[in-house]
């Protein structure tokens, strides 16, 4: 008896969403900010300089940070999958850009002129985060009307 894996309720999708995105992307979040720190002084423009810490400080900070956008993000996400179960990738970098700003209106950093890139990697990385839960069968590849 073979199992199909899109037999699962909406909500049940909209809760691993909301864990697996709460989770996942921060530490995504992370390993961008760790990639970006070996890249110095190439990528000086995009993060502040923080002389004297480890690479290690750096990537745990980013995944602290990141939790806050990466949480509003998938609740923002919620009503759709709830609605359709799933949502579009326009809808995904949407919401992970507008998550982004306002984390950091909440919990400012000194990023100057690099803002607008930092916010189209969240949209990047929120559309990842679809991707990746569209693969592991937790939001289905089309929406259910």
């Amino acid at each position: 008896m073979a199992l199909e894996k899109n037999k699962i309720s909406n909500s049940v999708r909209a809760l691993w969403m909301v864990l697996i995105t709460s989770l996942a992307a921060p530490f995504f979040v992370g390993l961008i900010v760790v990639a970006l720190q070996f890249m110095r002084p190439a990528s000086d423009f995009l993060l502040p300089p923080r002389p004297g810490e480890a690479i290690g400080d750096v990537g745990i900070d980013a995944f602290v940070w990141g939790a806050l956008p990466a949480t509003v993000a998938a609740l923002g996400l919620t009503p759709f999958v709830l609605q359709h179960g799933t949502y579009t990738w326009l809808q995904a970098a949407v919401v992970g850009v507008l998550a982004f700003m306002a984390a950091v209106i909440i919990f400012p950093f000194p990023a100057g002129s690099a803002m607008p890139f930092l916010a189209f990697l969240a949209g990047l990385v929120a559309i990842g985060m679809r991707a990746l839960l569209i693969a592991g069968g937790i939001l289905r590849a089309e929406p259910q009307n």
